[in-house]
């Protein structure tokens, strides 16, 4: 009869196995509160004792290093504040943030635990919102002061706050704009891409990206464009082109003066317009997926007005007698007014970059 007695060689193994992970993770919870990094052994220890697992020496640690923690967070925001500078604000929100996350770590632990332990819900949401208000304020001023001296140094600093206002709070309104004012003040050239699904008259796209040299601040990234960027900053996207029939509106009237002569007139106004709409698409970050965009629409309308008249020149009143002067001109083509068009988004886009 033959025995196999390797399977009983690993029964014996597995208990040591698990006795020698146990005393490695009791010194590691060790040496991590002796290095004061208390929050590491409320992320270790908590969940087990969330689970069930009611150890004494575990549940100590956890207690001690939560309220040392805490104690160490509270000092320090008092000492923050009594600097009554502004700069101090985003540290005091990150550590409301770090007491909160300590509470609701713990709120899970039985109730005797929780008693035990001296633990009790902290009341911080108020003081939590209020500093991260003030966080912000002083986040968003900074990177504005950065910003303005236009110089790749100050751009290359605002990124620090513009990083700390997106860890403070990602949906701030001002973040995606000093996102892209920092890039073009970081970056001597940014790429743009155009795309349009329309037949566009001949130097429609280059219309739209000839900045001025007085048209984008000193300092700002110089504009290069091309039909498929291969790391674009951001792409302009028309979407639409309505183009109005010419339209010749007509109202007539007649007038008489004292000596009862009647003249007959007519109000003419000549109207076309061009209305160029879609998107601009920003690309701020790493995935290359669009990271925001900016609708726009720009118009270009032609508009003219005229007065005729059949009859006494001496029956017309004054401000009829005024609007004689004007006369019909010929209608712009399609082609002028899209160009024109081209040359408002030109401008539009130029406002958008500097905001």
């Amino acid at each position: 009869m033959i025995v196999n007695l390797k399977p009983m060689k690993y029964f014996r193994l597995i208990p040591a196995l698990l006795l020698g992970a146990m005393l490695t993770a009791c010194n590691t919870n060790k040496k991590l509160y002796e290095a004061q990094q208390y929050d590491q052994v409320i992320q270790r220890l908590a969940p087990d004792i969330c689970d069930g697992d009611i150890n004494a020496k575990r549940i100590n640690m956890v207690a001690a290093s939560y309220h040392k923690a805490n104690q160490a967070d509270h000092e320090r925001i008092q000492a923050l504040k009594a600097t009554g500078q502004p700069d101090v604000w985003p540290e005091i929100y990150q550590r409301y943030c770090s007491m909160k996350g300590r509470n609701d770590a713990l709120k899970c632990f039985p109730r005797e635990v929780k008693r035990g332990m001296n633990y009790v819900k902290l009341d911080i949401d108020d003081d939590m919102m209020a500093a991260r208000n003030k966080a912000e304020s002083f986040l968003v001023a900074k990177t504005e002061q950065l910003l303005k001296s236009g110089s790749k140094s100050d751009a290359e600093e605002a990124g620090k706050y513009i990083d700390q206002l997106r860890h403070t709070n990602r949906d701030n309104a001002n973040l995606l704009n000093l996102e892209k004012r920092q890039m073009l003040y970081l970056f001597d050239k940014v790429d743009f891409g155009f795309q349009s699904d329309y037949e566009l008259p001949n130097g429609f796209e280059e219309l739209v990206f000839a900045f001025d040299a007085n048209e984008l601040p000193s300092g700002m990234a110089q504009v290069n464009v091309s039909r498929n960027p291969r790391n674009p900053f951001a792409y302009v996207v028309v979407d639409q082109v309505k183009l109005s029939p010419n339209r010749l509106d007509e109202v007539t009237f007649k007038e008489t003066n004292a000596e009862k002569s009647v003249v007959e007139v007519t109000d003419h106004s000549q109207n076309k317009s061009v209305a160029v709409s879609g998107s601009i698409y920003y690309y701020l970050e790493s995935d290359r997926q669009p990271s925001h965009s900016v609708p726009f629409e720009v118009t270009s309308t032609f508009k003219n007005d005229f007065t005729t008249i059949k009859g006494d020149r001496e029956a017309c009143s004054a401000e009829t007698l005024s609007r004689l002067n004007s006369k019909p001109v010929p209608v712009p083509t399609d082609e002028s007014l899209l160009l024109d068009a081209a040359k408002k988004l030109n401008d539009l886009i130029a406002t958008e970059l500097k905001k």
